[in-house]
């Protein structure tokens, strides 16, 4: 799935509405709005003169890309992501697994890559790190310009979602592994600090890694 241009950020989301009290499940996107200014559009939040599927044709034709939790395998969010997978490759699933039975769902969807969520919070971390993926920011016009606001993004990044490693760090600034090794290790000795070894790596804001028997902390 391709990168999108910075200036739509326009997201449909379906999710079961029996499953989830909507002011709360709502208020994790309503927060991502501010602080990326996407705009996230429900079915029921405009009233239109079009039959229901033809308005919600309207929005996922119309959106950047579609995301569509199927907790609870609803019949109406399966209908929609059916309709997303005709006409389009911008979609993304997620799921609460405690909430699903899981063998109700295809074969095939339970092997695709999915955003999977136990929690409001860690959804919204997870979403964030989509947004960040889908909408990277415009390129520098110098080196130094490159690399200071890639150790801005890489602060930023795990302020929201600390613990990531450096290959998911990397997928979400779109910046090659290696590059990023030569903005971290720096940052090492003032603003960041890591545990574990190799490829498994994680990378927190220094003073906020969970405390761990043999962690590294630099």
């Amino acid at each position: 799935m391709s990168e999108l241009k910075s200036d739509r950020k326009q997201v449909f989301v379906a999710y079961s509405y029996r499953l989830y009290p909507k002011d709360d499940y709502r208020k994790l996107f309503k927060e991502l709005e501010k602080q990326y200014e996407v705009t996230f559009i429900f079915a029921d939040e405009k009233i239109t003169n079009m039959h229901i599927m033809k308005k919600i044709e309207t929005y996922i034709r119309g959106s950047d890309f579609s995301f569509f939790d199927i907790s609870g395998w609803n019949p109406n969010v399966t209908l929609e992501l059916g309709f997303a997978m005709a006409v389009s490759e911008q979609w993304y699933i997620a799921i609460d697994p405690s909430k699903t039975e899981v063998s109700e769902v295809p074969s095939d969807l339970r092997g695709l890559d999915r955003i999977q969520y136990s929690s409001y919070s860690e959804l919204q971390a997870k979403l964030a790190v989509l947004i960040e993926q889908r909408y990277p920011k415009r390129k520098p016009s110098t080196i130094d310009d490159f690399l200071t606001e890639r150790k801005a993004s890489i602060l930023e990044l795990l302020r929201r979602s600390p613990g990531l490693t450096m290959t998911t760090i990397a997928q979400v600034l779109s910046t090659d592994v290696k590059i990023l090794q030569m903005v971290v290790q720096p940052m090492l000795d003032h603003d960041l600090q890591s545990q574990g070894v190799r490829k498994g790596m994680r990378y927190y804001i220094k003073g906020t890694a969970p405390t761990q028997p043999n962690s590294s902390n630099i």
